[in-house]
């Protein structure tokens, strides 16, 4: 919140560890805030809003324990989770910042959120067995927290895939199978080891070296004048994963150099912006997980609200695609951290809305973090712009990619100021939002790029309706009366619901942005289409052979009626006209008719039923 107003609470129990006295609150400066709101926000806000992550996950912790320890002690296995608890206060009082590494590394977060679900899930049952074997991981923590500020301590620990995990530093392996799923971890005056049935595994002096039996997590650094970020590379931990668990498992020595080499050329390009302050990204970029490559056209990135500062991401291709993947993952670390401490908007659960940069349907907090996250990548993009040097296709791209992510943001932010209910708190972010980018989109752009621009955002939009929405049988049948017969049109358009079917891919602005990125590669990929799931009429529209498009639209809309990927190429493909109106407008209600047609063996071409519509609806003309 504001100067003044409550925020989140650190544990309030009155024990255990956490510098702040019992039920205090965390408050941001209205400084802070309006420069987060702004899109920016550096070192010293994002402080504030991982203070308040920290305190955050005590509280979590603290109800973890109490939840498992509600449930009695399981004979013969691990203690009781307390002893984690008073494990991690010695270390709080021994090194504070120790104990911070290890409460606020992603995997804690998402470990914790998954338990702590689970045991809610599991109420109802004497003993909720998977729950409580997953609660177990609480001794790691404290371990791990205890090797990181250096304290003597004996505890029993679990085994996951024959190793013990240490969240935030490694793990240790065994190479035979233990006979039991519990081992020991310890720190003496003899040194810090492992020890279960199949042998014991010293742990090194520096725990962020490899040593024999243990694999430390690797760091990504960013050398070089400027703000430097430093993110872990989890690939070891099972919880490095928000939505599963994944096996404990070891980049090798080639992939992770690859990730050092990628984050070296990509970081420079964040540290370089002067409208998103690098300091307050790099301050909230704490570990990578990288996750198998889904395509070879997309990078994939993903965070989640419960493992602040955790990014999972497949293998970039460019250092740009990492760089802006590091941007916008960051954007939506500092604004969940932000809506922990203060509510911006009230409810916006529905999963109703039209985002234009998502194929499926979000909800209005969704909504929200899109338009901050690409905020950041609309402002990332026109820094970019201003570099000197740039080649023409790194120009062109760059414009692109200004010009189209501004353009969702707009649209996005018109959404949320039309349909959000802003609180007070909310409504003042907004604002710093639209100041930002209306600073944006007084930037001027090539033609060109802001007509792939626009033509990228008509397509996902039709792409959208048509296979996100429908509308009443009835209601086609109406309208196919008006288009067969020239029965007078029903008194007004009618309204769509949801449906569920298959997301469809952005086929033509991937090709788009291969053309103006790296032409020499779009002109191989037309050899080879299908190595980017094409089709040779998506490569001729993505080539502006748009007449050859067309007819190739055509045919795919005869052969598939029902495919919204033929239908929006239709429309990009069409002259400006009553039918392109149409289809841009209520592409959805055309494409029922012309099946309702063809049902009733009376086929009318698309463009024939898409204009009949659009006379009879006064949809010419008309902006989208």
């Amino acid at each position: 919140m504001l100067d003044g107003g409550p925020t989140s609470r650190d544990g309030e129990n009155g024990s255990g560890p956490g510098p702040h006295p019992a039920g205090a609150r965390h408050r941001l400066k209205s400084g802070h805030f309006l420069r987060l709101a702004r899109g920016g926000g550096g070192r010293d806000a994002v402080a504030a809003l991982r203070s308040a992550q920290r305190s955050r996950r005590l509280v979590l912790l603290r109800v973890l324990v109490e939840a498992v320890d509600g449930h009695g002690p399981e004979p013969g296995t691990l203690p009781p989770a307390q002893a984690a608890w008073d494990l991690l206060a010695r270390a709080e009082t021994a090194d504070p910042a120790a104990v911070e590494a290890v409460l606020l590394h992603p995997s804690v977060g998402s470990w914790l959120a998954r338990t702590l679900r689970g045991l809610r899930a599991e109420a109802g049952r004497d003993r909720p067995r998977a729950a409580l074997r997953d609660a177990g991981h609480v001794h790691c923590v404290a371990a791990a927290a205890a090797l990181g500020a250096g304290v003597p301590f004996r505890t029993p620990v679990p085994l996951t895939d024959d190793a013990v995990v240490f969240p935030s530093l490694g793990c240790a392996r065994f190479d035979r199978t233990p006979a039991e799923p519990v081992a020991v971890a310890y720190r003496d005056e003899a040194g810090a080891g492992v020890r279960c049935s199949s042998g014991t595994v010293p742990l090194p002096g520096d725990l962020t070296r490899d040593a024999p039996g243990w694999w430390a997590l690797r760091r990504l650094g960013s050398p070089g004048a400027g703000p430097r970020a430093a993110p872990l590379l989890d690939d070891l931990d099972p919880w490095r994963h928000f939505l599963r668990r994944l096996p404990v498992e070891r980049l090798d020595d080639a992939e992770a150099a690859h990730w050092q080499s990628l984050f070296e050329a990509a970081w420079p390009l964040v540290a370089g912006q002067r409208r998103i302050d690098p300091e307050g990204i790099a301050a909230c970029l704490l570990a990578i997980t990288p996750l198998p490559d889904r395509s070879p056209a997309d990078v994939f990135s993903g965070s989640d609200p419960e493992a602040y500062g955790g990014v999972l991401m497949t293998k970039p291709a460019t250092p740009a695609e990492l760089a802006v993947a590091l941007v916008h993952e960051a954007q939506h670390s500092k604004l969940s951290a932000l809506m922990d401490m203060t509510a911006l908007l009230r409810g916006g659960l529905e999963e109703t809305h039209y985002a234009p940069w998502r194929a499926d349907p979000r909800p209005l907090r969704g909504m929200l973090h899109g338009v901050y996250a690409f905020l950041g990548v609309a402002t990332f993009w026109q820094t970019v712009r201003e570099r000197p040097g740039l080649t023409d296709p790194e120009r062109a791209s760059a414009d692109l990619e200004f010009a189209l992510r501004r353009g969702q943001v707009e649209e996005g932010l018109r959404t949320l100021w039309a349909g959000a209910d802003l609180t007070a708190a909310g409504e003042h972010f907004l604002r710093g939002v639209e100041e930002s980018l209306t600073a944006l989109l007084k930037e001027p752009v090539p033609a060109a790029a802001a007509s792939a621009a626009q033509e990228a955002r008509d397509d996902h939009r039709i792409v959208f309706r048509l296979s996100q929405l429908q509308c009443d049988p009835g209601q086609i049948e109406a309208w196919a009366d008006t288009v067969a017969d020239g029965a007078p049109p029903p008194r007004r358009l009618p309204g769509t619901r949801p449906r569920t079917a298959p997301v469809a891919a952005e086929i033509r602005t991937r090709l788009v942005r291969i053309r103006v990125r790296d032409p020499e590669r779009f002109a191989r990929l037309r050899a080879d289409p299908a190595a980017v799931g094409a089709s040779d009429t998506d490569h001729a529209w993505a080539a502006g052979d748009r007449g050859r498009a067309l007819t190739g639209y055509r045919r795919q809309v005869a052969e598939h009626p029902g495919d919204p990927v033929a239908w929006a190429g239709l429309a990009l493909s069409l002259t400006a006209g009553p039918s392109r109106d149409a289809l841009l407008h209520r592409p959805e209600l055309v494409a029922g008719v012309h099946r309702e047609l063809l049902r009733r063996g009376r086929p009318e071409t698309p463009e024939t039923v898409a204009a009949r519509i659009a006379r009879a609806a006064d949809l010419t003309g008309r902006p989208v």
